[in-house]
């Protein structure tokens, strides 16, 4: 009888060092539901995963073993899922440098003009998104986007404008990809940075030309002292380039806050 427990207990470690591992995936799992807090902490996703998938020291032995237990299905889709994981821990380290150095220095920007922190948190991505797709500076995008509405998503103007960057309703629709609510903060950026760039390629790349369009100031008659509004971004967009350098340099844990 003494001699049976030893055999027992060498098959225990066994059978646990598989569960464990699993155990361990599961957790990883869990880690893509947990990014945006990662993000805020300032961890990667990337070291997080690793970490979570590091098996007890003496795993490599026991789990030698283990292999002739379990079924060589299992086996496969564990390999599988663990790809799968690493993969995914790559891709959301990337999202946090991503995040870091383009989108938290914007939402710190928004923030600092008033803008509501879950609403510049919501507004900051897509902002940057939608202006880097149309090969807009993000500072301009913020810019117009202040001037306009003053970050806020539901303005409307007395001619009808409509949201963050105050696009008419006749120009919803118009580009594939963007939705046709333009109170919709995502809508609203799509449309509203597809609407710039159109412009400003009509306009030859002449900046001015292509706000005093976008500002339906092309006669200079549409608002009062319309003609100014390219100066207005200029200056405002000089001053949000200086702090979205100086966020740069800043820990993450500081831009969320």
């Amino acid at each position: 009888m003494r001699r049976s427990k030893p055999h027992r207990e060498d098959a225990a470690p066994r059978k646990g060092t598989f569960a464990e591992i699993e155990r361990l995936l599961r957790h990883a799992r869990a880690i893509p539901l947990a990014a945006p807090v990662l993000l805020f902490l300032g961890f990667g996703l990337g070291k997080a995963t690793t970490s979570r998938l590091t098996p007890p020291a003496d795993a490599a032995a026991h789990l030698r073993n283990d292999v002739r237990h379990v079924p060589p299905i299992q086996i496969e889709a564990l390999a599988r899922t663990m790809s799968a994981i690493r993969r995914a821990g790559q891709e959301t380290a990337a999202y946090v440098s991503l995040y870091r150095e383009h989108v938290a220095p914007v939402e710190l920007v928004l923030r600092r003009r008033g803008v509501p922190g879950d609403m510049a948190r919501r507004m900051a991505w897509p902002l940057v998104e939608h202006a880097t797709r149309q090969h807009l500076d993000p500072a301009t995008v913020a810019s117009v986007l202040l001037v306009e509405s003053e970050g806020n998503p539901y303005a409307t103007s007395p001619v009808g404008a409509r949201g963050l960057m105050q696009v008419m309703p006749s120009w919803a629709g118009r580009w594939e990809g963007c939705g046709r609510n333009l109170y919709d903060i995502n809508d609203n950026l799509c449309t509203g940075t597809s609407l710039l760039a159109w412009y400003l390629r009509n306009a030859g790349g002449d900046e001015r030309r292509a706000l005093l369009g976008y500002n339906g100031c092309v006669r200079g008659s549409n608002t009062p002292n319309c003609h100014v509004y390219p100066d207005r971004i200029a200056r405002l967009r000089r001053e949000i380039d200086r702090e979205i350098q100086a966020a740069r340099a800043k820990p993450l844990h500081v831009l969320a806050r």
